[in-house]
């Protein structure tokens, strides 16, 4: 319970500093339904997921086209604005999304600035040459993900 409010706090801290680049009036979309995944490139993805993902009307919009999710994933608290994102993802667990995003983050545009890890926490942070950054928070229970135009 701990680990998922500090999951929340962390995800709205970021996403509160996402908009603080931006104009106030930028719309944003909030929503609680799980997002479209889009699974990584070579990974092989069973056709029933690919009809949900293409059946699910919520995807996250405002990131750099490159930024993949693990698959399997299952996001709530989405926050899109023209600004960035912002997410928790309640599936694959937290060891399971580290693992993807420090083997997959490294291989394509972006470059790990940061991992930190710290007793029941660990934050890993990345950037591209685009100007886009970003940071992946996860505790024991939840990941909160955060990532902006520069």
């Amino acid at each position: 319970m701990i680990a998922r409010r500090i999951a929340t706090v962390v995800a709205t801290l970021l996403a509160a500093g996402l908009g603080a680049c931006g104009s106030p009036a930028v719309a944003e979309r909030r929503s609680t339904e799980p997002a479209a995944v889009v699974p990584a490139a070579g990974t092989r993805v069973a056709q029933r997921d690919v009809q949900a993902a293409a059946r699910a009307e919520t995807t996250v919009r405002n990131v750099p086209s490159a930024f993949r999710l693990p698959p399997g994933s299952h996001l709530t608290t989405l926050t899109d604005a023209e600004s960035g994102a912002s997410f928790t993802l309640a599936a694959p667990g937290p060891e399971a999304v580290l693992s993807f995003y420090r083997r997959e983050l490294s291989r394509g545009a972006f470059t790990i600035v940061a991992d930190r890890v710290e007793p029941g926490a660990t934050s890993l942070s990345f950037r591209d040459a685009d100007g886009w950054a970003g940071t992946i928070y996860a505790t024991t229970h939840r990941v909160a993900v955060a990532v902006k135009r520069s």
